[in-house]
């Protein structure tokens, strides 16, 4: 049997509270025991509320998804038989809204890529001792400066630490 309407407004202005509480920062700790319930039971609470939020931004979505849709089959309609007849513009015009609806509604088909080695030939996998991981994360953790410094690595070391105080 479903909650009462006053069940049902009282229990989303608590998860409202809820997710206002711990968007600002709130422990899940604290937040149950303002409630009266334990964490467990509002970590449930939360994740049941949070679920039923994507769902219905799923299904909001799919709502315009379909409107587009629709609205570009209007057009594809419209635009069709000028474009079976041989007219330029037409038949543009209805390349295009298939490439949108397309688009859209995530028909067309994926992008097949090839990774290679060098010249195009095959990869060629090696092991490398941690040594070289390091000498490879070292050359290559400053390329995005101007003036690499590629003795140093992307984390501070010992040195480091001293230089930020």
């Amino acid at each position: 049997m479903p909650a009462s309407k006053t069940k049902q407004a009282l229990t989303a202005e608590r998860r409202k509270e809820m997710f206002r509480r711990r968007a600002a920062g709130e422990s899940m700790e604290d937040i149950a025991a303002s409630f009266g319930m334990s964490r467990s039971t509002l970590s449930k609470d939360f994740t049941r509320a949070y679920r039923a939020y994507i769902e219905e931004e799923k299904a909001e979505a799919e709502v315009w998804r379909k409107f587009q849709t629709d609205r570009y089959e209007r057009l594809l309609a419209a635009v069709w038989p000028d474009a079976l007849d041989g007219d330029v513009r037409a038949n543009e015009q209805a390349r295009k809204l298939v490439a949108d609806l397309s688009d859209l509604n995530g028909w067309k088909a994926p992008v097949r890529a090839e990774v290679t080695g060098a010249d195009g030939g095959p990869l060629s996998l090696t092991t490398a001792s941690p040594d070289d991981l390091a000498a490879l994360i070292a050359a290559t953790s400053r390329l995005d400066e101007d003036q690499p410094d590629n003795s140093k690595t992307s984390t501070p070391d010992e040195e480091d630490e001293g230089d930020q105080g």
